[in-house]
């Protein structure tokens, strides 16, 4: 990185110890923003491992067998790197609220039809095509959180990314063991529903605390 400026970057910034940033990673969490947006960040793991433990092996694998997993994973990555790109495009036309909200609606209408739909031997494009919107709504969450803490915070980047992975594993964490202790799939859909709700509320507060410094800065 030193060839695009990397090093003049982090020249005057002083470099923190293991023991610094963990207790810089708390200090973080008593910030406002900071807190709005955990839950979001929360989420972000959720749908991660909800997807990679629980569709895949209830929606895919009982339903359909185990061969046909690296294909649907094979979309849903295709799908995923190809609205990476495309949305970092569009973001630029429209903002990121808008882009969050598709994310949102992606994900609330996956979680819909999951729990409508019952798989049937004739109905295998189903998945598929769950996996290619999950896909896209897990493109708009990895790259534009991490987008976003780099606006927010642009002078404590190593505190906020630091919770930025904490919670975010902590996600991961909570669809792992609820999957691997035989909890139903339905009552983690429901979940997943109410946490993605939580989570948007936090972060449109956190958009509208943005849009009011905004306000008073060019007020000043």
């Amino acid at each position: 990185l030193t060839r695009f400026g990397e090093d003049e970057r982090q020249e005057g910034r002083p470099t923190l110890s293991g023991k610094d940033l963990l207790v810089a990673t708390f200090r973080q969490m008593k910030k406002k923003k900071q807190i709005l947006i955990i839950p979001l960040t929360f989420w972000s793991g959720i749908e991660q491992g909800f997807f990679g433990a629980d569709f895949t092996a209830g929606f895919v694998t009982c339903a359909y067998g185990v061969h046909i997993v690296g294909r649907v994973l094979i979309v849903f990555g295709i799908c995923d790197a190809l609205a990476s790109i495309g949305f970092g495009f569009i973001i630029k036309k429209v903002g990121r609220v808008p882009i969050f909200i598709l994310g949102a609606c992606i994900n609330v209408l996956v979680i819909i039809i999951m729990l409508s739909w019952t798989p049937t031997s004739s109905a295998v494009g189903v998945v598929y095509l769950l996996a290619a919107l999950w896909g896209m709504a897990d493109a708009i969450w990895q790259t534009q959180i991490n987008a976003l803490y780099g606006v927010l915070f642009a002078s404590d980047e190593e505190a906020a990314f630091s919770n930025y992975r904490l919670w975010e594993s902590m996600g991961f964490l909570l669809a792992f063991i609820t999957q691997a202790s035989g909890v139903c799939v339905l009552p983690k859909l429901i979940l997943a529903i109410f946490l993605l709700a939580f989570a948007m509320v936090g972060y449109l507060l956190l958009e509208l605390m943005e849009r009011k410094e905004a306000r008073s800065s060019h007020t000043n």
